[in-house]
């Protein structure tokens, strides 16, 4: 049966069971908020003597600083991004401007600015966080739900025919900036670019951007020379027709050259530019980037200061032997100086070239996990047996006794993102952060969520699991084990060749869906080597590329779940073929589910199962690390924690 065909028929069980039968358990009052805020009067905690949030952030003095500037440069709105110069996900605290203006910290969301309104749109992850830390005077735009405008939507019905709204083109993508030019074109309103920062003239005090050197990836790291990863992608320029490609991307340039950098925290990127092309390589940065050790890394790469990138592709307009310039998510500002009549857009190839991990980073991918789960065990080990002596310990204290743990690993770095350590209400919130203000007390009574990661020069690492240090409820139980269900069917699928992500995100919300609920975030994203925790994957999983499985839930204001894996994708051998390549999931992430939170009779015979083989592999694999590394009584931890399961009483439906 092809996949197409059994992705249908999931979908016409997603509310029956194989059996038609109901679910064993029942949530009780869950919340499924439908309210789209996009007045003021609606905002959280905004009406009159009602309690401020500890983490709200008055961004009254900065917004009326903005809407003067805003008049000085002769503009009606101003649109700040969370990008850099580079579209990163994750930015410089130099870069964080939108942070600055609105006081919502989350990495991903757009604000504007009128001169009599100011408004921030992001998406499910932060619906929570924003509204807590957005003041009373923001509008909040709860980014992809029915009935809440888009930016040019919003700024078309507050900006009369003619205005201008204002943005730096160094910020935004040239395909946002082309498509908001468009829909605004429709209302007679321009996009209009300001190349002064509007945000960095009233931000007094922002931080300066850091000057550390770049340094050089080994070759047993890297797997693969620069050199070699240079021919590859002049190769590919020549089989689709470009003399040349602007990698612009961060963790394109580092893969590239085999650098890294710690220009942004949590992320070992530099900021940098490259140009590669059919005979030529250069490289774009600042002076304190390069070292003599870089120097002798790169012979034969011309290396020129930063800022002059726009002018060296302005200048490509005269270079006979450069007739199509490729560029890929680049910014409107290098879109613009790259000669129109030259100008091509595209995937960049080295996006799916650096997805696919050779066969060396495949194996550092594989250590740096191992040594990450045994500083993860350890910590949830010495977590276990300091709950149960009654010992304190809240959200940040317990983020700072982990890292310490990581810290003792061989070739660590540093984390691959700040710790999202959540108790009870504040698990809910996805991308929650905690902070001397909201910083609360684990206890018993409910749920700890601990999503974190490790950069290790060999990996990196992005784990996630939800625990339980008294008595679950059985509320806690079945949302733990419908969210387990999900990361198993994940886990578990032979698909063919050409399957996207698209086809299969369902398998890991079914168990949810069966009984009406879901999680507003995706549930895979890929893993760099050494580079972004979130990787931009290629369209196809192939043999190659990492991962993660992970599915949750969250009610608002009690507690949330969520199970995290790191998969890599490998060859399958069904009895049967798909008339291509079969493929499958192997779980790099060695750290045990929670028992007492798995409710067995949900599960099927088979998911328990593949809890039991996990869990075996787990004990295998990790087991003598912890004892080579001296951690007896982790050990000893793990072997209780990766018991078999009875799988007799396993009668659950898909």
């Amino acid at each position: 049966m092809r996949l197409t065909t059994a992705i249908f028929l999931a979908v016409c069980l997603l509310f029956y069971g194989v059996d038609g039968s109901p679910p064993v358990l029942r949530l009780e009052n869950v919340p499924w908020s439908s309210d789209r805020i996009v007045t003021l009067e609606n905002r959280t905690n905004c009406g009159p003597g009602d309690p401020q949030p500890p983490s709200r952030v008055d961004t009254t003095e900065r917004v009326a600083q903005l809407r003067q500037e805003i008049a000085n440069y002769g503009v009606d709105a101003y649109i700040i991004p969370t990008d850099d110069e580079h579209q990163s996900e994750y930015v410089a605290d130099a870069d964080l401007r939108r942070q600055y203006i609105s006081g919502f910290s989350g990495s991903a969301g757009t604000a504007a600015v009128t001169m009599d309104q100011q408004a921030l749109w992001t998406d499910g992850r932060y619906f929570l966080q924003a509204d807590d830390q957005l003041d009373c005077n923001w509008l909040f735009m709860k980014s992809g739900l029915s009935g809440v405008p888009s930016i040019t939507g919003w700024l078309l019905a507050n900006l009369p025919s003619g205005a201008r709204v204002g943005a730096d083109p160094k910020l935004f993508s040239y395909s946002t900036w082309l498509s908001y030019s468009a829909s605004l074109q429709a209302g007679n309103i321009e996009m209009f670019p300001v190349d002064t920062n509007l945000i960095d003239i009233i931000w007094t005090d922002r931080p300066s951007y850091v000057t550390d050197p770049a340094f050089s990836l080994g070759m047993e790291f890297a797997g693969k020379s620069w050199q070699d990863k240079v021919t590859d992608i002049q190769a590919e320029l020549t089989s689709n027709g470009h003399d040349m490609v602007v990698l612009t991307a961060l963790d394109e340039t580092a893969w590239t050259l085999n650098l890294r950098g710690s220009d942004i925290p949590y992320n070992p990127v530099f900021r940098s530019y490259v140009l590669v092309g059919l005979d030529r390589v250069e490289l774009f940065t600042l002076p304190e980037k390069v070292t003599q050790e870089v120097t002798d890394h790169l012979p034969g790469v011309v290396i020129k200061d930063y800022d002059t990138i726009f002018d060296n592709l302005a200048g490509l307009e005269n270079d006979p032997s450069v007739n199509t310039i490729l560029i890929s998510g680049a910014s409107f500002a290098i879109y613009n100086a790259v000669p129109a009549s030259k100008r091509a857009t595209g995937t960049s190839p080295v996006r799916n070239m650096k997805a696919m991990k050779n066969a060396v980073e495949q194996q550092g991918m594989r250590n740096a996990h191992l040594k990450d789960a045994a500083a993860l065990c350890s910590f949830m080990s010495f977590m276990e047996s300091e709950m149960a002596a009654d010992n304190y310990w809240d959200e940040l204290t317990a983020a700072s006794r982990l890292d310490a743990f990581r810290a003792e690993q061989a070739d660590f770095m540093g984390l691959s993102f700040v710790t999202i350590s959540g108790y009870g209400a504040n698990g809910a919130i996805i991308h929650y952060e905690p902070t001397p203000e909201t910083n609360i007390q684990i206890e018993k009574d409910s749920l700890y969520l601990l999503d974190s990661g490790g950069q290790y020069l060999d990996g990196t690492t992005d784990v996630t699991r939800t625990l339980h240090y008294g008595t679950p409820t059985s509320q806690h139980i079945e949302a733990y084990t419908r969210v387990l269900k999900g990361t198993l069917d994940f886990a578990d699928l032979v698909y063919p060749y050409g399957t996207t992500y698209g086809e299969i995100d369902i398998l890991a919300r079914r168990p949810l869906y069966n009984v009406g609920l879901d999680y507003r975030h995706g549930t895979s994203h890929g893993v760099g080597m050494f580079l972004f925790v979130h990787e931009n994957s290629p369209p196809y999983y192939e043999i190659g590329w990492f991962g993660s499985d992970e599915p949750g839930y969250y009610q608002d204001g009690d507690f949330g779940v969520r199970i995290e894996n790191v998969v890599t994708v490998v060859q399958k051998n069904p009895p049967y073929n798909f008339y291509s390549p079969a493929y499958g999931f192997e779980v790099v992430t060695l750290v045990p589910y929670e028992p007492k939170l798995i409710n067995v009779t949900l599960l099927t015979p088979g998911q328990c199962e593949s809890v039991n083989v996990y869990h075996q592999n787990i004990l295998d694999v990790l087991g003598p690390e912890l004892i080579s590394q001296g951690r007896p009584s982790t050990y000893d931890w793990l072997v209780i924690k990766t018991a078999p399961l009875d799988c007799s009483g396993a009668s659950g439906f898909i």
